[in-house]
């Protein structure tokens, strides 16, 4: 019994102390943010969206009010911003050896039956979008990508992940930007890593590592 329990106390402290790693892709202009912060989001992604897409505009609008943006119509908001997300299984491909460097490889044989469904074997890829345009022209004029990967398909910390590696370095100024290394300012776009630590269900996860 005491063997158990220590295994158990081993792998809720393991648990607590993992980070949840996450990549980001930011696009934007070099004027992004830099005079007035007021949004609304574009078309039905507002009070009237139901089930996940009210859940994600929610805490995308939670994030952007500490950031300082304030909702506004959308006759007299400065930004629209337009919002997506999917979840789907991620694709799995086996590569021999023998077929590398452009070997010929034989015939493919034909797919064997399924056999039994290992609880948490499958891996999930969850990924958000948020595009933000100007109302007075219509540019995008910023964009970032966060993509997920676990073992769970629907989850409640999956949204407050996304939300919170996505909004990690908002508002974000176009070129070098990472402490530990350059971006790629080609059109303004850099990639990083988002380290999570997740605070229990109830509680928004903490930025604890933003790495180039």
């Amino acid at each position: 019994m005491k063997s158990i329990l220590l295994l158990a106390a081993c792998a809720a402290a393991l648990t607590g102390c993992a980070g949840v790693e996450m990549a980001v892709r930011a696009r934007a202009t070099p004027d992004f943010a830099a005079t007035e912060r007021t949004y609304a989001f574009a078309g039905n992604q507002s009070d009237a969206a139901e089930g996940e897409d009210a859940d994600y505009a929610s805490a995308v609008a939670r994030r952007l009010s500490e950031l300082g943006y304030v909702a506004a119509p959308a006759q007299t908001a400065r930004y629209r911003v337009a919002l997506s997300h999917d979840t789907h299984p991620a694709s799995v491909s086996v590569v021999y050896a023998s077929c590398a460097g452009g070997a010929p490889c034989g015939t493919v044989p034909p797919p064997r039956a399924p056999g039994f469904p290992w609880p948490g074997a499958k891996t999930y890829v969850h990924s958000l979008t948020l595009r933000f345009f100007d109302r007075a022209d219509g540019r995008e004029v910023y964009a970032v990508s966060v993509v997920k990967r676990d073992r769970e398909r629907k989850a409640p910390r999956t949204i407050a992940d996304l939300v919170a590696a996505a909004l990690a370095r908002a508002p974000f100024a176009s070129g070098p930007q990472s402490e530990r290394g350059d971006g790629d300012s080609r059109n303004g776009r850099t990639d990083w890593k988002v380290t999570l630590r997740e605070n229990g269900p109830r509680a928004p996860p903490s930025v604890i590592d933003i790495e180039q």
